[in-house]
């Protein structure tokens, strides 16, 4: 009786090692399409685009359509511009008591 049970474990002692090689092959295989799907499509800049332009303006200028007096569209809706577009009025206020 015993070595019938004991053919039974020999008969699966590579299974572990098959499920092992066909999971890492499955993370593989979608770790590839992954890294094709940046090259082939730009996910890259299409993720770092909201960095590079909106998040930037809005930091550093308090909008989003804001641009200074280094970017090549000139100043637009910039809190420091003098005259011309009415939509550069901008009110601050200090709410500390003097």
């Amino acid at each position: 009786m015993s070595s019938k049970k004991n053919s039974r474990v020999a008969d699966r002692s590579g299974q572990s090692t098959i499920e092992l090689i066909l999971l890492l092959s499955a993370i593989s295989s979608f770790a590839i399409l992954i890294v094709q799907g940046f090259r082939k499509y730009d996910l890259a800049g299409v993720v770092t685009r909201p960095l590079t332009t909106s998040f930037k303006y809005t930091y550093q200028y308090g909008h989003p359509d804001a641009r200074g007096f280094d970017d090549p569209d000139g100043p637009k809706m910039h809190p420091r511009v003098v005259g011309g577009d009415p939509t550069n009025l901008r009110i601050f206020i200090n709410p500390r008591s003097q």
